[in-house]
């Protein structure tokens, strides 16, 4: 039994290099090639894909407490292949939706049904102390190795825009068969707390006394912008004549750079506030969007993206520590966090179709540079109301502690 159980921490390895799509480097440009794609419909299945992500945030963490962390793991892992499958079959827009929405259910049924179970893992090991250091190491190599793979797919279109796709379906055959041979700790199962109709109210109570939602909406804004952003990343290089085989470089070496920030995460965190953090973001994103914008010299747009998937990345962890900081008093945390994950899924599907509608009716630059002007718009108040409240004490848990 502790042998089978040891076999999950490199089992749950591969189901974390398989959740990495491989094919996100060249995933715009390949809507480009289905009949009838455009900007606009590519904002569309992005908005699909957004909305999707927020309704079944609601009930996985439901179906994974009654049928078992493992079982919501395998139900992740048959989503993920059939949206590879939708994806790799696509010749409309209709297969590219229901690629993105069971892409969505994927990534939602394996939220907080992975850490939960690898917990419980480790527990059944004795090794519970151990969860921060088994977890940081496996969530590197899942991080990691596929980088290698987005940085090489690119040349394979050289062949067709499927072959990254066809890999892909390999790569999930193998996730679901990692996914199958997990053992199931003999330990209690971790209840995944979600927002449901009989805590709706004391979680907004909650939040509200945690000074959490404002914090929470600064989050979620930045990062569904930036999904919206970086939709449109490979259908404006495809129209500024930027080779296919340059897009997996520019997208490695943007995560490269991130797996670079988050392994100093917990240093970087000891230097700096909440409001620092959160000034840095605004003026550095918004400063990118702009340039986007602005610029249309190829070279000086890949570089933006570059940055923008670096800091995207490589910042979420200072995030979700600063937000864990505030909320680390809460019986209330996972479902608190997910109010943040509901605010991004929001703010991608409204920013995705925004960009997309605005693409279609004037150009790519003016849909960057009206998403750079409404982001300021409305974090540059937030952060000014969040700064106040900083000063006045109201985030005292995030203070930096010498």
């Amino acid at each position: 039994m502790e042998k089978n159980l040891q076999n999950n921490i490199w089992k749950y390895a591969l189901i974390l290099i398989a959740n990495k799509r491989i094919f996100v480097a060249v995933l715009g440009a390949y809507y480009l090639t289905i009949p009838d794609v455009t900007p606009k419909i590519i904002g569309i299945i992005l908005l699909a894909g957004s909305l999707s992500g927020f309704i079944f945030e609601i009930p996985s963490g439901y179906m994974s407490d009654k049928i078992g962390h493992k079982y919501a793991l395998i139900i992740s892992r048959v989503f993920m292949l059939v949206s590879t499958i939708f994806f790799l079959v696509a010749n409309n827009t209709t297969f590219l939706i229901f690629g993105a929405i069971f892409l969505s259910a994927s990534v939602a049924f394996h939220s907080g049904a992975g850490s939960a179970f690898m917990h419980e893992t480790l527990r059944g090991l004795n090794r519970e102390h151990d969860y921060a250091r088994v977890m940081g190491k496996i969530s590197s190599i899942g991080f990691a190795i596929p980088i290698i793979f987005m940085v090489f797919v690119p040349f394979l279109v050289s062949v067709s825009y499927k072959t990254p796709f066809l890999i892909a379906l390999v790569i999930d055959v193998i996730g679901l068969l990692a996914a199958i041979s997990l053992t199931v700790p003999l330990v209690p199962q971790e209840h995944i707390e979600e927002i449901g109709t009989t805590n709706f109210k004391q979680v907004l109570r909650e939040g509200y006394r945690l000074n959490y939602f404002s914090v929470a909406l600064f989050s979620g804004i930045i990062g569904g912008t930036l999904f919206g952003v970086g939709g449109f990343r490979a259908p404006y290089q495809i129209f500024l004549e930027v080779p296919v085989i340059w897009y997996g470089i520019f997208f490695g070496i943007g995560r490269a750079f991130a797996s670079l920030v988050l392994a100093y995460s917990g240093k970087i965190k000891k230097y700096i506030t909440l409001t620092s953090f959160y000034k840095f973001q605004l003026i550095i994103y918004t400063f990118l969007f702009l340039v986007l914008g602005l610029v249309s010299t190829w070279w000086i747009v890949a570089l933006a993206f570059i940055v923008i998937n670096a800091f995207q990345w490589g910042l979420s962890k200072i995030d979700e520590g600063y937000q864990l900081d505030i909320i680390k008093s809460s019986k209330f945390k996972a479902t608190l966090l997910s109010t943040g994950s509901q605010i991004d899924h929001i703010v991608a599907a409204v920013s995705s179709f925004g960009i997309g509608f605005v693409i279609e009716r004037a150009s790519y630059q003016y849909g960057f540079l009206y998403s750079g002007i409404i982001f300021f718009a409305i974090l540059f108040p937030l952060y000014l109301y969040i700064a106040r409240r900083y000063k006045a004490g109201v985030y005292k848990n995030t203070e930096i502690v010498s």
